[in-house]
């Protein structure tokens, strides 16, 4: 059975300076950059709580990007000028099967709620040539993947992601596994997502940062105030198990 010694975890990333364009209602330039900057970092620390460093890359052409990653001793993978994030993903995946990776762990750089548990959990689902795949909550895409280079599952991120990853899963013969899961589906895309993420209170670089530049202030001065998508979906999103696409609960996995 493969173990984490097996296990990488992939990292797709566009220049900090390029990241979060739909928050710019709300954040300058130089705040979506360390922004950006405090949730790869809180991204690379929940997987560097289950996996070393070496077996987990960020895959960029970012010079800034690259340079962060490096510093903070993970591998940094050239993406080889790839035109979004699908294409970046292959190139990553080319890298590490030549490295010998057996088992993969696809993350957004942008969802800094996730833990270590969460990375663990994937990892454990998806041995055994299964492929585990976390929806989005919104636009129907996918937040996260996960499986093995025996099998791999091809990428398919971007909206309307999930049903192409369900397929994509299918033609290779797998039952998927869904987990939904509050924390991974809580990527920072726009200004509500911000407050959502805030009302989670979490450990982190990113709630630490939107802290510091007193984005609860903007908050009042936006109107918003109001429950958001984080906590309305947490209830019953982080008590959900891992189920297979028929929707039976796996008995063996269950989700944080």
């Amino acid at each position: 059975m493969m173990t984490t010694r097996d296990a990488w975890v992939v990292i797709p990333a566009k220049s900090f300076s390029r990241a979060k364009q739909r928050l710019s209602p709300l954040l300058t330039s130089s705040e979506r950059i360390l922004l950006a900057r405090s949730m790869l970092a809180d991204v690379l620390s929940a997987a560097c709580g289950v996996i070393k460093l070496n077996h987990v890359a960020v895959v960029t052409n970012a010079e800034d990007v690259a340079q962060e990653a490096a510093r903070l001793g993970t591998v940094v993978i050239d993406d080889g000028g790839a035109d979004g994030t699908n294409s970046a993903v292959v190139a990553g995946l080319a890298d590490i099967e030549n490295r010998g990776g057996e088992l993969i762990l696809v993350l957004p750089s942008d969802v800094p709620a996730i833990l270590s548990e969460d990375v663990s959990t994937l990892l454990q689902a998806a041995q055994g040539n299964a492929a585990v795949i976390v929806p989005a909550p919104r636009d129907g895409g996918t937040n996260a993947v996960a499986f093995t280079l025996a099998r791999p599952l091809q990428p398919c991120f971007g909206p309307d992601s999930f049903a192409r990853h369900i397929a994509a899963a299918d033609r290779l013969g797998i039952e998927p596994i869904v987990w939904r899961n509050a924390r991974i589906g809580l990527d920072l895309d726009a200004p509500a997502d911000l407050f959502d993420f805030l009302d989670l209170n979490t450990s982190t670089a990113t709630d630490r940062y939107l802290r510091s530049i007193d984005l609860g202030q903007r908050r009042l001065g936006m109107g918003a105030g109001k429950t958001g998508r984080a906590s309305v979906d947490a209830a019953a999103e982080l008590s959900s198990g891992l189920v297979a696409q028929n929707g039976e609960t796996s008995a063996v996995f269950r989700g944080a």
